[in-house]
């Protein structure tokens, strides 16, 4: 514990140490070294009664609360409760240490520039446990890490994301009246630009069912994707049971959105749905054991795409393409938005930019048409051009016949 006079301000300032962090805090109207440390005293004495509770609200660390109290929260009213131990990872990796009442908005700030300032890392293979790689697979792994390859700029909608989840957290801290406010409602969110348009040529998709040769599995999750607009966790958890062939129809009951949907099938997914065998309760089982759905499909998926030469493509981009397929036939906002399980029509509203008949349209009519017909004469028209060059000259002669004439009789009224 320390106090002492600034030189440059003259303002008093204590320093003390608590729970391995040093705060450092200005004592306003103190004159005398007295005053400052009576100050410094009624400032630790705050402390200690937040820490323990003695003001009727206790503190509480900020890996604790979120380890007894937010992680059981996702997992039992959350979907994306793996999702969630990720992103606390990071956050009791940034706030350990600190107390939820010593948590402010400005270190809130803080955590958000300095994680959209971090690179994004290498994510490391995910194995099972007691399972020893190869000596390949080593050298393989080895090989990826010593790369050249530039780090990845993280993006603004992931720290948004975190910056949900830490939201959330002192929620419930404030809901367990822990908290008075959530320091996060005034640190505003990044700005995002991340709605990605991008959808599969009839050339691209040619090429890369070409390179999927001997690769059947692949390949019908594919022409699934393409022929349905399912996302990729729904087209890996349908089951038999949601298919009904006779109907043409498939049931996603465990959406995005959290609402079951049915989608209707055309030719190709119905053709493709006939074909494969029932071989497991899933449509899509995992091809290393039946009796499980598949798991991932993104490093054939990405191969492929490298191998095709096809720029800039993900496998939700598949998603897209049957959205805007089904947009340049004629399908209005509204059902595919049904089709698509989307909540919000302006989700939708997207798809339909490169279709937009009305927009093609106003710029078709900047196109100038043939100034000179193919016998050598004035095309028609410059026939019109005249025309309404003589409609205008006899709309002038008529004003100023008609300003003549009321002139003349404003001069003769009294």
């Amino acid at each position: 514990m320390a106090v002492w006079k600034r030189r440059d301000t003259g303002s008093w300032v204590c320093s003390f140490v608590h729970n391995g962090k040093r705060h450092v805090q200005t004592i306003e109207f103190a004159q005398t070294r007295a005053d400052a440390e009576k100050g410094q005293a009624v400032i630790m004495s705050d402390l200690f009664r937040q820490v323990y509770g003695l003001n009727g609200k206790p503190d509480s660390p900020f890996d604790r609360f979120v380890l007894d109290t937010f992680l059981p929260y996702s997992e039992a009213n959350k979907r994306t409760f793996y999702d969630d131990v990720l992103v606390c990872k990071v956050l009791i990796g940034y706030f350990k240490g600190k107390m939820l009442r010593s948590t402010t908005s400005a270190q809130v700030e803080e955590f958000k520039q300095k994680r959209l300032a971090t690179p994004v890392s290498r994510q490391k293979d995910r194995v099972a446990k007691n399972w020893t790689p190869s000596t390949r697979l080593k050298k393989a792994r080895q090989k990826r890490i010593e790369s050249d390859e530039p780090p990845k700029p993280r993006k603004p909608a992931t720290v948004n994301r975190e910056m949900c989840v830490l939201s959330k957290i002192f929620s419930l801290a404030v809901d367990a009246e822990l908290l008075d406010d959530n320091p996060c409602r005034r640190v505003k969110k990044l700005r995002t630009a991340n709605q990605r348009v991008r959808y599969l040529t009839d050339a691209e998709e040619t090429e890369l069912f070409k390179v999927l040769n001997g690769q059947d599995w692949v390949k019908d999750i594919i022409v699934m994707a393409i022929n349905t607009g399912m996302r990729r966790g729904e087209i890996f958890d349908l089951k038999w049971f949601d298919v009904d062939l006779n109907r043409r129809i498939v049931h996603v009951r465990q959406s995005k959105s959290g609402r079951p949907r049915t989608i209707p099938l055309n030719t190709t997914a119905q053709t493709l749905l006939a074909r494969l065998p029932k071989t497991s309760e899933y449509v899509f089982p995992s091809p290393k054991k039946e009796t499980r759905r598949v798991n991932d499909v993104g490093r054939q998926f990405e191969r492929a795409v490298k191998k095709a030469k096809i720029v800039d493509f993900h496998f939700h981009d598949l998603r897209h393409t049957a959205a805007t397929r089904m947009a340049d036939a004629g399908a209005d906002p509204f059902t595919l938005a049904a089709i698509l399980g989307h909540s919000d029509i302006r989700m939708t509203a997207r798809y339909t930019h490169a279709t937009d008949e009305a927009k093609r349209r106003a710029v078709d009519r900047l196109v100038k048409p043939a100034a000179i017909s193919d016998a050598g004469e004035p095309a028609n028209h410059h026939l019109k051009a005249v025309e309404n060059h003589v409609a205008a000259s006899s709309y002038e002669t008529f004003g100023n016949v008609l300003a003549t004439e009321t002139k003349t009789a404003r001069s003769a009224s009294p």
